[in-house]
C-alpha cells in the first residue's frame, strides 16, 4: 500500500446498449455479494444498516451519535477554533458546523473521542482497529476503493438515483467510481483538520483507527475519488475524521 500523510495531522446523458449491459452486470455482481447484518442502534437512537463482509460485521454508515456508549455526551466545540485544537478529551463536530451533514455523512470525531474510555460505538461494538481494517482491504481486494465506495457520484455508470449532483455523493472521475460491491458505501464526508478548518468533502473519506502510532498521531484510512485502492495514512490525534465500527 502507498502510504499518505493525511492532510489535517501532523458522463453523458444517453447509455449505449453495451453500456447499459455493463451496468446492469455490474449491479448484479454486487447484489450477490453484499451480505447484511442485524442493524444496530447507539445510545442518541440513531439505526445503521451493516453488512457481514468476511468474519467481520461493519456498519455500513458513518457514525453519528453525539453521546458515548455510557450516556456522556462527547464534547462538541463547535466554530471555537481553539476549543477544538485544545481538545484531548474527545470531540465531534459535523462538516462546515452544519448539523444537515449529520444525516448525509455521519460526524466527525477527533482520535481522542475514538479512544475515550466511555465507548464511543454501541454495546457490543467497538471501532475498527489498524487490524480490522488490514482484513477488510485484504478480503477486498483488487480496486478496493472502487469496491466499497458508495455509488452516488456524478456521472456514475450505474445512472439512475446514483448520477446525482446532490449530496452524499462522490465527486465525478472518468474511470474511478464506487460500485459498492459489499454494502460498504463508504462515503466522502472530507475532515476537519487539527487546527481546526473543514475540506474535501465529496472528494475524500477518511475513517479513523483506534490504533496509535505515537503521542501525536494515530492510523488512518483514506479513500479518494480519483483513486481505486484504499491507503494508510497517519492521523494528528487532533483531526477529525469519519468513524465506521465494528461488532465485537
Amino acid at each position: 500500500m502507498i502510504v499518505f500523510f493525511l492532510t489535517g495531522l501532523m458522463a453523458a446523458s444517453c447509455a449505449s446498449d453495451r453500456e447499459q449491459q455493463t451496468g446492469e452486470a455490474m449491479d448484479a455482481t454486487r447484489e450477490a455479494a453484499v451480505i447484511a447484518g442485524t442493524p444496530v442502534t447507539d445510545v442518541d437512537g440513531n439505526t445503521y444498516r451493516t453488512v457481514i463482509i468476511g468474519d467481520l460485521e461493519w456498519m455500513a454508515e458513518n457514525l453519528k451519535t453525539t453521546t458515548y456508549q455510557d450516556g456522556t455526551p462527547i464534547e462538541y466545540p463547535g466554530d471555537n477554533m481553539t476549543a477544538w485544537r485544545n481538545n484531548q478529551l474527545g470531540g465531534y463536530a459535523w462538516y462546515d458546523n452544519d448539523i444537515a451533514n449529520k444525516a448525509i455523512y455521519g460526524a466527525l470525531y477527533n482520535w481522542y473521542a475514538v479512544t475515550n474510555p466511555s465507548g464511543l460505538c454501541p454495546a457490543g461494538w467497538r471501532v475498527a482497529d489498524h487490524e480490522d481494517w488490514l482484513y477488510l482491504t485484504g478480503y477486498v481486494g483488487e480496486q478496493m476503493g472502487n469496491k466499497l465506495k458508495s455509488r452516488r457520484q456524478v456521472g456514475s455508470p450505474f445512472g439512475g438515483e446514483y448520477d446525482t449532483m446532490e449530496h452524499p455523493r462522490w465527486e465525478t472521475f472518468s474511470v474511478n467510481y464506487g460500485t459498492d460491491e459489499f454494502g460498504f458505501g463508504a462515503l466522502p464526508g472530507g475532515n476537519r483538520h487539527a487546527s481546526g478548518t473543514f475540506v474535501t468533502k465529496g472528494a475524500n473519506a477518511l475513517f479513523w483507527s483506534s490504533s496509535e502510532i505515537s503521542e501525536e498521531a494515530g492510523y488512518g484510512w483514506y479513500m479518494y475519488h480519483g483513486y481505486y485502492g484504499v491507503d494508510r495514512g497517519f492521523g494528528d490525534k487532533g483531526a477529525g475524521f469519519s468513524v465506521r465500527c465494528v461488532r465485537e
